[in-house]
């Protein structure tokens, strides 16, 4: 099936009458979960926060979750069976609109490998948080960003290259700095230790991609976010969770 890329990184498909646009009322946000399940956790946080802050107490959107054996996730990547990957996450992306969903999101960074798969096995938007995290960063008058991410998502191009076409210049850790972040990922903030020599150390990792061009940082990683607060961080920060969320919720008003 051939898709047309929009606003966002959607692809919008045209039913019989031509309409894109179902009624309040009808809207549902349809999330691609279990990628991992912390990661589903924020996501549903944020959307509550943010409908709440912006319209007001009890205002929460309807949201439609697909729950995944992420052990399954792992096991076809690991594999590199992007294939058998790829069908895994468009039979959840086929569930969620026969549920209802009238516009999804895969909420997971490095699952936008399969970004084409999911948006060809629907006929609703697909909101894709790299073109989302592109918006934010030109909304800020720059056009270059540090990429704070996994080793995944440093070491294969299927992230960066697509923000470097949107016009957004990546600025990445080196191969030893990348490394330092995923121990900081693995051995500590996955079992939800924080420490502040690893804050401290991360702040120079920044600062060294800064000297090298990178403007704002990208926070492409959940775990990450417990070593940055945003409101209080010494660099510009853009939280990629915060951004996707933000144009799934652009299209449920």
């Amino acid at each position: 099936m051939t898709t047309a890329r929009g606003l966002f990184g959607y692809a919008p498909k045209t039913g019989s009458d031509g309409d894109h646009h179902p009624s309040p009322s009808n809207r549902r946000i349809g999330l691609l979960g279990g990628l991992s399940w912390e990661s589903t956790t924020r996501y549903y946080t944020i959307l509550n926060e943010l409908s709440i802050t912006e319209n007001g107490p009890w205002s929460q959107p309807a949201v439609i979750i697909d729950s995944l054996d992420f052990s399954q996730i792992v096991r076809f990547r690991r594999a590199r069976d992007w294939v058998a990957l790829g069908r895994v996450l468009a039979d959840s992306a086929q569930r969620l609109e026969a549920g209802g969903a009238t516009v999804l999101g895969i909420g997971a960074n490095a699952m936008h490998r399969n970004y084409d798969d999911v948006a060809s096995a629907v006929s609703i938007p697909v909101v894709d948080v790299r073109d989302a995290l592109a918006q934010e960063v030109k909304a800020r008058g720059a056009t270059s960003m540090t990429l704070l991410a996994t080793k995944y998502l440093s070491e294969n191009s299927f992230y960066s290259s697509h923000l470097e076409r949107a016009g957004v210049h990546i600025v990445k850790p080196d191969a030893n700095q990348v490394d330092e972040i995923q121990a900081m990922i693995d051995e500590e903030l996955a079992h939800g230790v924080v420490r502040e020599e690893s804050r401290a150390r991360l702040n120079e990792i920044v600062l060294d991609c800064q000297s090298r061009g990178g403007q704002v940082v990208g926070l492409c990683s959940f775990e990450l976010a417990l070593l940055v607060d945003e409101n209080t961080s010494l660099w510009p920060v853009v939280d990629s969770i915060e951004v996707h969320v933000r144009a799934l919720l652009g299209h449920h008003e």
